[in-house]
């Protein structure tokens, strides 16, 4: 019989297929056809190149990713920097705005705010890269630390150009302008909201960079089409498939999983009726603090404590493949992690939930997945 945490990670892995870029793109453009140049900017940017080649006759241009996949003949593939940028992200950048008068086609999905990049007149490049650092240590809210980052930027909000944009989305229910901070869609401009959100993160904002940021950028046209080709929600709903075809009542969580990762899972454990409940987002981390781990790992541990020695499980999964410093893509506990993994204290004090789930044998394999929209928590209930 197939252990209820296998079963669990079998419908994560229906979710992950559902989300699966190539596919995505290769039928968002069945009906195109003829040739195009492609900037592709993001985690899942060399699946998505991979579908347009599918659907066109043929393809060249940029990729931006975080990882080496095979790609069409004729794309140049540049790794950027994550979860920072550095010098190939520069690089990057500079190579998507020498190409962007001649492309065609934008695609985007999450990881491009840092993997493609180039500062804004005014800016410059140390100050950018240390003020990536200060929004990302902040655990800010990605509506802020994109709008914020957009600012910034050569590149974001709309910085290469209005192309038609084909997203998939780690930001739902948010805007498709909000995926990679926009690199082809325009963000509403909020100088003073921008400045505000530094001053809270601690950024010396001294009177030349202040100057910068609070003039206003040019305006820029929306592009002709924009469409979001999964998300989420997308993935959600698949893992909520496979468990009814497995005989399992199930439903997807409203909202999306926002604020801390501690103070949700709590919560989520304790309104969750019986059955299976989905849920998908970005919590932010809380402070992690050194030690080996993720939001989901931590997240995970926390539930294996409220659910020792009963029959739930709790999953919880990066679907980019990679959860903070843990290695891993998260991990699915049950009722008897802490049996197998020992006293959960230590590990908890130390923010080291890695190191405890995987002695405990409940982490998911990590490492780049090729997709990313963002995460995806499982609870099962079994019913009483």
């Amino acid at each position: 019989m197939t252990a209820p945490s296998d079963q669990v990670t079998s419908w994560l892995s229906a979710g992950m297929a559902a989300v699966e870029p190539e596919r995505l793109v290769r039928e968002a453009l069945a009906y195109r056809g003829g040739t195009a140049t492609v900037i592709a900017i993001g985690k899942a940017a060399p699946g998505m190149c991979r579908g347009a080649a599918a659907s066109l006759e043929s393809v060249d241009g940029l990729c931006v990713s975080d990882h080496i996949e095979e790609l069409p003949a004729g794309i140049e593939l540049l790794v950027g920097d994550h979860p920072t940028p550095g010098a190939a992200s520069l690089e990057a950048g500079r190579r998507a705005l020498e190409i962007a008068g001649s492309a065609d086609l934008a695609l985007v999905s999450g990881g491009g705010s840092s993997l493609c990049e180039m500062p804004r007149t005014g800016v410059g490049y140390d100050r950018l890269v240390a003020i990536h650092r200060s929004l990302l240590a902040e655990g800010l809210d990605i509506e802020e630390a994109n709008l914020a980052r957009s600012s910034l930027s050569s590149i974001k909000s709309g910085g290469l150009g209005p192309l038609p944009t084909y997203v998939l989305s780690d930001v739902a229910p948010r805007g498709p302008e909000f995926v990679a901070s926009g690199p082809t869609i325009p963000l509403p401009q909020d100088p003073e909201r921008v400045l505000a959100i530094l001053d809270r993160c601690g950024v010396d904002l001294d009177p030349a960079l202040r100057s910068a940021l609070a003039a206003p950028m040019a305006k820029r046209p929306q592009p002709s089409v924009i469409e979001v080709i999964g998300d989420g929600r997308t993935a959600a709903d698949a893992v909520k498939e496979a468990a009814l075809e497995d005989g399992i009542g199930a439903r997807v969580r409203k909202g999306w999983l926002v604020g801390p990762a501690p103070e949700l899972v709590i919560g989520m454990l304790a309104s969750s009726p019986p059955g299976v409940t989905v849920a998908a987002g970005e919590p932010t981390p809380g402070r992690i603090g050194r030690g080996r781990g993720g939001r989901n790992t931590h997240a995970a541990l926390l539930a294996a404590i409220s659910i020792a020695g009963s029959d739930m499980v709790f999953a919880a999964l990066a679907t980019d493949g990679v959860d903070g410093s843990s290695g891993a893509a998260g991990a699915v506990v049950d009722g008897g992690t802490l049996d197998r993994g020992g006293d959960p204290g230590p590990a908890l004090a130390a923010h080291d939930s890695a190191t405890y789930l995987e002695r405990s044998g409940d982490l998911l394999p990590g490492g780049p997945t090729g997709t990313n929209v963002a995460d995806l928590w499982v609870i099962w209930k079994p019913e009483q």
